[in-house]
């Protein structure tokens, strides 16, 4: 669990052995990482994952041990995380990565261990960046929902389901946030990270048993078709696709 923030001037590390936040500075010339003072933040049970908001002021920290998700407000001065009030927010069972929708508005959170396959949805406080819980609180997706990712109009939302080797899609609500399923696509064995290209074109899916990632187009309804495979190294657990300058 590894986060940079929108600005390019704070790195943050989840330390699941001892429940903290690792903060960190960056040189702009170097590149090179110095600790902020202090150094880590407490977090809950088994962090795992860290997500930095679209807008760089607020930072979430899924703890899979204890069922929640870390919230923090960010100086953007020194990059210091600071617990916000209340400092959790419940989820369903051995959250993974949290993922909030580029407009900042509304944020998502797979939970892979719950027997109802759930997949937690909540709005964002633009004032607080509190997570507050939808009504309802969780959308069904596949059996072992493990990554959600949303597209870059905020109008569609993906969710890998590691077990029946699946992509749950689902549209977004643009007052409530709330998801409505939208279908499934196949993809390789033991789907995990999913990541949507920055122009909203192509969707990659890293099939962590298969070796491979899956290659889809993602249509005007948010549906995806699948477009081919590469074949990766051993057991890929996270993609990343680069952003050109303008």
């Amino acid at each position: 669990g590894i986060a940079i923030d929108p600005s390019g001037k704070f790195v943050y590390t989840a330390n699941s052995d001892d429940n903290t936040v690792s903060m960190f500075a960056i040189n702009s010339s170097t590149g090179v990482l110095t600790p902020t003072t202090p150094p880590t933040v407490a977090a809950g049970w088994s962090p795992g994952f860290v997500t930095v908001d679209p807008s760089g002021r607020f930072a979430y920290v899924s703890n899979q041990d204890d069922d929640t998700v870390s919230m923090y407000t960010i100086n953007s001065s020194t990059g210091i995380l600071t617990p916000m009030t209340p400092a959790t927010v419940p989820t369903g069972l051995s959250p993974f990565r949290v993922a909030v929708d580029p407009s900042g508005k509304f944020a998502y959170v797979p939970n892979p261990y719950d027997v109802r396959n759930a997949v937690s949805q909540y709005t964002v406080d633009s004032a607080t960046g509190v997570l507050i819980p939808n009504t309802p609180s969780e959308v069904a997706a596949g059996n072992n929902p493990a990554w959600v990712a949303v597209d870059p109009s905020s109008k569609f939302a993906y969710v890998t389901n590691r077990l029946d080797n699946t992509v749950s899609m689902f549209t977004i609500n643009p007052s409530t946030g709330n998801l409505t399923p939208n279908g499934t696509v196949a993809a390789g064995r033991q789907p995990w990270p999913i990541v949507v290209e920055p122009s909203g074109k192509f969707v990659y899916v890293g099939n962590e048993d298969g070796d491979t990632v899956s290659i889809y187009a993602l249509n005007s309804d948010g549906t995806l078709t699948t477009a081919g495979t590469a074949t990766a190294g051993y057991s890929p657990t996270s993609v990343a696709v680069t952003v050109a300058k303008q």
